[in-house]
């Protein structure tokens, strides 16, 4: 579904992420976890190209990626930040529906019936009408996920959906997250919870210096890591 490779991104003198390969096969859940600064992020934004890379190729189900086909190519992945970004003089709905009735020409009938189907996924049919401003940082998360679920895409990526929420709102935005997980949803997760990678993950590639140091199941990664470096950080935060 996904395959980059040799992906190079510098900011000035930091090489943020050096000639790196990645690949996320269709149903499987990806997450990649690392020490803060390990270019996790900058290369997930790589990845649908908010971060252009300087070289190194990407293709989406079996297209190239370029600056012709970008704006068909990112309908089929959506983006889950970790600030939550939604437009704030918008309603819940207005947020969800926005996109694909201004982008996709989605009836707004049609786009309002879809996204109060998605809100009842993510537990907030209650709250199509609020606005941002009303909601806690758990549930404007789950708004983000219901407004990225809304243009169909193929593929979630998910930039560190947590790491902006109290402790408490935490495990109400992962349980989306596993519910996605259980019915199939293409998902590369950059996260700083271990719990859910062990669970959850297909696969997991720890990072450092902008380099994939280890990939392998979660198994593999969290009970019999090879890597000193692996070993290193599972240390300090497991």
């Amino acid at each position: 579904m996904i395959k980059a490779t040799n992906i190079h991104k510098h900011f000035n003198d930091l090489h943020a992420v050096k000639g790196v390969d990645i690949t996320v096969n269709d149903g499987e859940v990806l997450c990649i976890i690392g020490p803060s600064g390990s270019g996790k992020s900058t290369l997930l934004r790589c990845l649908n190209m908010l971060e252009t890379p300087d070289s190194g190729t990407i293709e989406i189900d079996g297209v190239q990626l370029t600056e012709n086909n970008l704006r068909e190519m990112r309908t089929k992945m959506a983006m889950v930040f970790q600030n939550f970004n939604l437009f704030s003089h918008l309603s819940v709905l207005e947020n969800i529906t926005v996109a694909p009735v201004n982008v996709k020409g989605v009836e707004k009938v049609q786009a309002d019936k879809k996204a109060m189907e998605l809100l009842k996924l993510v537990g907030l049919e209650d709250k199509a009408n609020a606005y941002p401003r009303n909601l806690s940082g758990g549930q404007k998360q789950r708004v983000a996920i219901a407004r990225a679920l809304a243009m169909d895409p193929d593929i979630l990526l998910f930039d560190e959906p947590t790491s902006a929420l109290d402790p408490e709102m935490v495990g109400e935005v992962l349980d989306v997250m596993k519910k996605l997980a259980e019915e199939g949803m293409t998902m590369l997760v950059v996260t700083h919870e271990m719990g859910f990678a062990r669970e959850v993950a297909d696969d997991i590639i720890f990072m450092a210096d902008g380099e994939i140091v280890e990939r392998g199941t979660a198994e593999q990664i969290f009970e019999h890591p090879s890597h000193e470096r692996t070993q290193s950080f599972l240390k300090k935060v497991l």
